[in-house]
């Protein structure tokens, strides 16, 4: 199996380094073939130097200058623009580590799934680096997510994951495009019941920069939630008439 990794960035000039070292120390050693894609938002920082200065003959660095600033935007930008059949999305910001991509990629490898996600254990805050605030908030929102779509999923709202290229070229024309919960949104406007397998992850607490968590976002996502399950309702009402 060949895989293109896409990586959505925004300002990450402190990360850029030890992402692009951590995956290519892991991947080579397990002799997988694969791509690294970064995609830039436009950033302001000095992101594009500091990848030129450690990049690989594995990795790439494209800018996405169209507005709004987005990363669904940007990981479907990858997307397009990825040469293998199947596709990696995690952050660059290290709270997606290498080791469990390789958990990941194991799990994808051996089994028949559509979609293997990265998924926090959402025991408690500690327990997945988050304040306790985000923690509750985050608990509801997948509590609502779940009962909205008919899911089962421990972590909807998941940002790391493994997905077949076809699976992707499906729901492409449906997606939402809006935010940060690219997963979801294809998920969600999938045709059929996709086969999707969740593996525990170590969400690690961001070292260096700014999380991008904000009022926004968290409005972006409930936006998301009531115009898909608007149209999803319509969609089967139109169904039942025909």
């Amino acid at each position: 199996m060949k895989y293109s990794i896409i990586i959505p960035i925004y300002n990450e000039e402190n990360n850029i380094q030890q992402t692009i070292q951590k995956i290519s120390t892991v991947l080579n050693k397990s002799k997988i073939i694969y791509e690294v894609i970064f995609v830039d938002d436009d950033s302001k920082d000095n992101s594009l130097k500091v990848f030129n200065r450690y990049r690989t003959k594995k990795t790439k660095f494209l800018v996405r200058k169209d507005k709004p600033r987005d990363l669904s935007k940007s990981v479907v930008y990858g997307f397009n623009r990825a040469k293998y059949d199947n596709f990696i999305v995690m952050d660059g910001d290290l709270q997606h580590s290498s080791i469990d991509l390789i958990k990941l990629l194991s799990c994808f490898k051996t089994n028949s799934h559509d979609i293997v996600m990265g998924s926090r254990n959402m025991v408690n805050h500690k327990k997945v680096n988050l304040n306790p605030l985000r923690f509750h908030i985050s608990n509801l929102l997948n509590t609502i997510t779940n009962f909205l779509f008919d899911l089962k999923l421990k972590d909807p709202m998941s940002g790391f994951f493994i997905i077949k290229k076809k699976i992707y070229l499906k729901s492409k024309k449906k997606l939402f495009l809006i935010g940060y919960k690219i997963l979801l949104d294809i998920i969600v406007s999938h045709s059929t019941k996709l086969k999707i397998k969740e593996v525990y992850i170590d969400f690690k607490s961001r070292d260096k920069g700014f999380s991008k968590m904000r009022l926004k976002i968290f409005l972006q996502l409930i936006y998301f939630l009531i115009i898909k399950y608007l149209k999803l309702k319509l969609a089967s009402k139109v169904k039942v008439n025909l």
